[in-house]
């Protein structure tokens, strides 16, 4: 297909789009930055404390209690645990492409519920840039492509959100507003806890003020959406609550508390300057798009006057108005609030992140022009165009950075591909079109730019990095691994989670005290500071502990592998 025949379609999706199309196009855009180089670097940060529970479900089937080792982990709900689980079925085996799945389908979830949900008040081309914001924005960049929290928790705060947006705007009330906020709600909770809550009803209470109509909080409808929510949470907190047998039911419900009131009350954790720089933090995560969300207070978006409505048509005109003024607001109230948050962190504020793109759109797909918004028009088209320059030439680039083989010929093909329709869109005469239209053409662009550079990256730049990683958490555990037999299991003492542990699974168990080790057991792994005490323990005088091999983790932290005679009496 030439690029002649790719401007027609262009034109098309920027002016007249079907749903389908904006669909088909944010899925694309997704695909190109959250897809390439996804499984290609080991596990990193905290990404082996999420998988470790899921490897453990997996082998034991016990998908109750998540367990990081032997020990129960509950300072986090198991739902991406369930979920990273899932995807080694679904997959056929463990491996990072599908530990960090389950975060990379949560982000083009709630981007295709922006663009099928916000259609309904913000228009289909509106929709399409709030998706594409959402996408494109840092702070998703990084968490979608992570098997961290951050996105499956953002997926459920923002598809609840949308969705009772979408419904209230539409005029629909009762349970049919709440059940599916409610259900989605319910999600997040076993995903994190409840601290996505108040962004929720932060946003969603400024809403009904700002229409007048606070009383649907109070109504038995919203009271059922409560019960439901907690009756979901309910059914995993109080079985694993008594399943976790060594703390008793009681102890785990106030350990959880402690989890929810210690992020505002750790005045421990408090710095001065990491608290000061919360609130630039979070303007910088939302970046490229931060000098957006000045036209959120420079826009002609009325205040809306419920004591003019004539019919149902002006009825949902005024509640656009209504979500636009009331979402503003709560996102700059619950905002600033966890930013203030003496232990906050600018990552507290990830769910909110769908509202202000939203807002955008809906700035945008009002048309009413202003000085300053032809300004960004203008410099957001001449920004794209530097851009594009760079993407392409990176684009170009691949099999030289890459070498020349069948992943960076198929990444060369898809970015020569994605910088040619974003030259179409950027090259297309602008003069005829609607502020929106011209809108919608720059945000293609910046999305196709985006999806280059993650293709160049995925295709290049990710093979590279990872052929000179020679100390990451693979290498430990391949190393220690390396010293003892294959299909040999390793007893770990667990006295600190490490990260590599994953990578010694599954032939690996955990131990905290001698009394732990069976008869049979014959190899070990445990820091020097407790490796002498260790081979010195008058129960396994008679097994001859005795050291093998030391190996250091990239924290460089020393580790010793023991070889014991496997003889004995079990001392469990």
């Amino acid at each position: 297909m030439s690029f002649l025949s790719i401007a027609p379609i262009v034109r098309q999706i920027t002016t007249r789009p079907t749903l389908a199309q904006v669909l088909i196009v944010s899925a694309l855009i997704w695909a190109g930055i959250y897809l390439p180089g996804l499984g290609s670097v080991e596990l990193k940060h905290e990404e082996p404390r999420r998988a470790l529970p899921a490897v453990h479900m997996i082998a034991t089937g016990d998908w109750l209690v998540p367990r990081v080792g032997e020990a129960p982990y509950l300072r986090k709900p198991p739902l991406l645990n369930w979920l990273i689980a899932g995807a080694f079925k679904l997959t056929g085996g463990r491996s990072e492409w599908a530990v960090r799945l389950p975060s990379a389908l949560a982000t083009l979830a709630l981007a295709l519920g922006i663009v099928f949900f916000g259609a309904r008040w913000i228009g289909r081309l509106g929709a399409l840039i709030a998706s594409i914001c959402f996408l494109t924005n840092l702070a998703v960049l990084e968490s979608g492509r992570l098997a961290e929290i951050e996105a499956v928790y953002i997926c459920f705060t923002g598809l609840a959100l949308v969705i009772w947006l979408a419904r209230w705007h539409s005029g629909i009330t009762g349970v049919r507003l709440w059940i599916w906020p409610a259900i989605l709600l319910a999600l997040g909770l076993l995903t994190k806890g409840p601290t996505h809550l108040i962004f929720f009803y932060g946003v969603i209470t400024a809403v009904l003020i700002s229409a007048k109509d606070p009383l649907t909080l109070v109504r038995p409808a919203h009271g059922l959406a409560l019960l439901l929510m907690l009756a979901i949470f309910s059914l995993w907190a109080i079985p694993c609550s008594f399943a976790v047998g060594q703390h008793g039911p009681l102890g785990v419900w106030q350990f959880w508390i402690h989890q929810i009131t210690s992020r505002a009350s750790e005045a421990e954790a408090f710095r001065v300057q990491t608290w000061l720089l919360n609130f630039p933090q979070t303007l910088k995560n939302f970046l490229p798009w931060t000098p957006l969300l000045f036209l959120l207070w420079t826009n002609r978006i009325e205040r809306p006057r419920f004591d003019a409505v004539t019919d149902e048509a002006s009825a949902k005109e005024l509640r656009a108005q209504a979500i636009f003024h009331g979402a503003r607001l709560g996102m700059l109230i619950t905002g600033l609030v966890m930013c203030l948050l003496p232990s906050g962190s600018p990552r507290y504020i990830y769910p909110l992140f769908a509202v202000p793109c939203l807002l955008i759109g809906q700035v945008l797909a009002e048309g009413k022009t202003s000085l300053l918004m032809d300004g960004f028009l203008k410099w957001w088209r001449l920004i794209n165009t530097v851009f594009l320059v760079a993407g392409s030439l990176a684009v170009l680039a691949i099999p030289f950075i890459g070498g020349i083989n069948p992943g960076t010929l198929f990444g060369l093909v898809i970015g020569i591909g994605m910088t040619g329709a974003g030259w179409v869109a950027q090259r297309l005469k602008q003069e005829a079109l609607r502020p929106i239209e011209n809108a919608t053409r720059a945000a293609l662009v910046t999305g196709l730019v985006f999806a280059a550079a993650m293709i160049t990256y995925g295709a290049a730049i990710v093979p590279r990095v990872d052929a000179m990683t020679n100390n990451g958490f693979r290498e430990v555990a391949a190393r220690i691994r390396h010293t003892i037999p294959s299909g040999a299991v390793l007893w770990v003492q667990e006295n600190e989670y490490r990260p590599f542990w994953y990578y010694l699974e599954p032939e690996v168990r955990y131990f905290l005290s001698v009394s732990d080790i069976p008869a049979d057991a014959r190899y070990f792994l445990l820091p020097e500071d407790a490796a002498g005490a260790f081979a010195a323990d008058h129960r396994l005088a008679d097994r001859h502990p005795r050291p093998i091999a030391q190996v250091v983790d990239g924290e460089k932290q020393l580790f010793v592998v023991l070889e014991s005679d496997g003889k004995g009496q079990s001392n469990q």
